[in-house]
């Protein structure tokens, strides 16, 4: 896309003020003049600002640790690189695990031996105690009265001792007496034989229904980030509910140096099964993540679940490395009164966001637009534009550009059209409350945020009547968004990978997410963006979250998502974009600013994507 598609300043009362035009500069011929150079993913050659990103690394291997950069793939993906066959519902691991054969049950004259403790399936009920296979229960119990011996039948053919022939009268009852119990003894101890197999199969299988409820108990610690416990208790206790040998340890970590304690406790050994991480960390994280098994979802079944920014960036050399429980991304946020007593529709593209934002102004010196008591749209700086680094790289990808190559014309132009907004516009003011807090206040008419930010300015004015929609768009032909948002992975040194697996596929299912979606929103205004593409229809007609949901299919990202606190490569690289916007307001010259951009991101990205 042409750089010349920025849009050029259109104050009120004034001619359209100068701006310095690069000429049009075809991408091909940028990359055909040197070699193709290894970048990082997230922006195509071919098809700039049009083709999603796609996080590949070459030489992919069974293991999910790779060596890095990511190398831009200049091929969309296509479902021909997977099996074009959709297995059925695959069955869940643990349920595999079969009943083992209990001992057969020996002649009655013999007890019982112990039979093996039987293992349980995760998800299925405890078998019923029954009769041990291969067993014949009829000729103990059931046995026939005239198969029974009388004490002739007894007596038949046997030499009758010595003293019954002498004819001792007391001797001669006791030894009949002796020969009736002989007679009854065989049905006595065969009745009792079969009581206590009977009883024996019963108490074993209660006491494998314990073991296996009590004494076997898989344990999957999950490290989660933003979620209370509460919220998600009852989808925890649901699924231990349906799998009895699987227990959840839901817990919540603080946001400080989350990423560095995470990395330490799985090196140590002592890490989570489960845990969240942002979806720009997986370069840093890829030799700590576990591949997901084709088993509980397909690479197909993927894709055509989520949307396509989830396995552009949740895979590494095509095997899933993450599971993604919501979504969010960037959008605009207008003061619904303030444009309505303006006469301003919504902005659909930056040309009309800038006309917009010029007219919401309103400074105390009307002819030098200085000390602005009311600003028209937060834009332009570093210092207290709260995610200045995701619109800067929104507007670097939907200009055709590819960030971490900063010294091309593509960034400039997007830089220069960022800081004119302070420069030339003079829309924001440094004097004023970061973004967030003087939106809610009503300072500014338009910022631009992540849905989470909602939450942030009800809790500080609950009465501002604000809306969020799209993104503005810098060509209509080829749209793009971003996307900034959480995912759960398993740790490649978990012990349980089957139950935590089974388990984050049982949280991703509609169901699930529509009650964790519920449950949250007795807590605050809404829960967690939908990350399904089946589920979008619940969300877009939402006044709050709708925006994100229409965006969604159009997002990209890139290592500059603001407010990951990773201490790594994103907030690395914002930093550096972070100096090249102060210098730039400072009035330092444009080309040489990004020259030291593109020298520092080199740095970073070697040190966090190549291992």
């Amino acid at each position: 896309m042409p750089s010349q598609n920025l849009p050029k300043p259109n104050l009120p009362g004034q001619s359209t003020p100068p701006t310095s035009v690069a000429p049009q500069v075809d991408p091909q011929t940028i990359f055909s003049q040197k070699p193709a150079q290894i970048v990082p993913s997230g922006l195509s050659r071919e098809n700039p600002g049009g083709t999603p990103p796609n996080m590949k690394v070459t030489s992919p291997a069974p293991s999910v640790s790779q060596s890095y950069p990511l190398q831009i793939d200049t091929k969309p993906t296509t479902s021909e690189s997977v099996s074009s066959t959709l297995p059925s519902r695959p069955m869940n691991p643990l349920d595999q695990i079969s009943l083992k054969n209990s001992a057969a049950v020996k002649p009655p004259a013999t007890l019982p031996q112990a039979s093996a403790k039987p293992s349980l399936p995760l998800s299925d009920a405890v078998p019923t105690s029954a009769p041990t296979p291969g067993t014949n229960t009829d000729s103990v119990v059931n046995e026939p009265e005239t198969n029974k011996p009388n004490l002739l039948t007894k007596l038949k053919g046997k030499k009758l001792p010595l003293p019954l022939l002498i004819g001792g009268g007391a001797l001669v009852l006791i030894l009949v007496a002796i020969l009736l119990f002989s007679l009854f003894k065989p049905k006595t101890s065969s009745t009792k034989s079969n009581s206590s197999t009977n009883s024996g199969s019963t108490n074993k299988t209660n006491t494998a229904t314990n073991s296996a409820t009590t004494g076997q108990i898989t344990t999957v610690t999950y490290w989660g980030l933003w979620e209370d416990s509460q919220i998600l208790k009852e989808v925890i206790a649901d699924f231990e509910s349906k799998n009895p040998t699987v227990k959840i340890d839901y817990r919540k970590q603080s946001h400080r140096d989350y990423r560095e304690r995470l990395q330490q406790a799985i090196l140590s050994g002592n890490g989570p099964d489960i845990f969240r991480y942002h979806v720009a960390w997986v370069p840093m994280l890829s030799s700590d993540l576990s591949a997901m098994p084709t088993s509980v979802m397909s690479v197909s079944q993927y894709k055509e679940t989520f949307y396509p920014t989830a396995y552009n960036n949740l895979q590494v050399g095509g095997q899933i490395v993450g599971m993604p429980l919501m979504y969010d991304g960037l959008a605009l946020f207008y003061n619904k009164e303030m444009l309505k007593t303006a006469n301003i529709d919504v902005p659909k593209t930056w040309a009309e966001l800038r006309t917009a934002a010029n007219k919401l102004t309103v400074p105390a010196n009307l002819s030098e637009r200085t000390n602005i008591t009311r600003a028209g749209l937060a834009i332009g700086n570093a210092g207290n534009v709260d995610h200045f680094s995701d619109i800067l790289a929104l507007l670097i990808i939907q200009n055709g550009g590819n960030p971490s190559d900063a010294t091309s014309q593509y960034v400039k132009d997007a830089l220069t059209f960022y800081t004119n907004f302070i420069k030339q516009d003079k829309v924001w003011s440094d004097r004023l409350a970061n973004s967030t807090v003087a939106f809610a206040r009503g300072d500014v008419a338009m910022i631009f945020a992540p849905s989470w930010r909602v939450h942030d300015i009800k809790a500080i004015n609950p009465d501002l009547d604000f809306a969020v929609t799209g993104v503005p768009q810098l060509d209509s032909e080829n749209p793009a968004t971003w996307a900034t948002f959480w995912a759960e992975g398993v740790s490649a040194k978990s012990k349980n990978k089957e139950a935590a697996w089974t388990f984050l596929k049982y949280l991703s299912t509609q169901e699930v997410l529509r009650k964790f979606y519920n449950d949250a929103s007795q807590y605050r205004a809404f829960g967690e963006i939908y990350p399904r593409v089946d589920m979008a229809s619940e969300l877009q007609s939402s006044e709050l979250v709708g925006a994100y949901v229409s965006d969604a299919p159009l997002a990209k990202s890139w290592y500059m998502s603001s407010f990951t606190h990773d201490n790594g490569i994103n907030d690395q690289i914002i930093k550096y974009y972070e100096d090249a916007i102060n210098a730039v307001l400072s009035g330092s010259n444009v080309e040489k600013v990004l020259e030291t951009t593109k020298t520092g991101i080199t740095t970073v990205l070697g040190k966090y994507t190549s291992k």
